[in-house]
């Protein structure tokens, strides 16, 4: 019987905790950007109130989906290199 493992990497849990924090980012990055770009809350209601708030909202969103996808490329970095143990296979970091 041959061994061999998938050429593709191994999705693990922490990399669907960093998928999920970068639609958290992209989410907050499309709330400012729809109050700067209708100068009024239109999707959540009230919120940003005003526009240094829709500022802060996409300076985060930028933030936090940059950070989100260096952690996720490399959860598959450590995937694909070491076989079948993961980066954080065990925890959310």
């Amino acid at each position: 019987m041959d061994n061999r493992h998938s050429p593709l990497p191994r999705l693990t849990p922490a990399f669907w905790g960093w998928a999920l924090v970068d639609i958290v980012g992209v989410l907050v990055l499309a709330v400012g950007a729809a109050y700067l770009m209708e100068d009024r809350a239109s999707i959540l209601p009230g919120f940003p109130a005003n526009t240094l708030q829709a500022w802060i909202c996409i300076g985060g969103g930028i933030v936090t989906v940059f950070i989100a996808a260096v952690k996720m490329l490399v959860e598959v970095m450590h995937s694909a290199s070491r076989g079948k143990a993961a980066a954080n296979d065990g925890r959310f970091s």
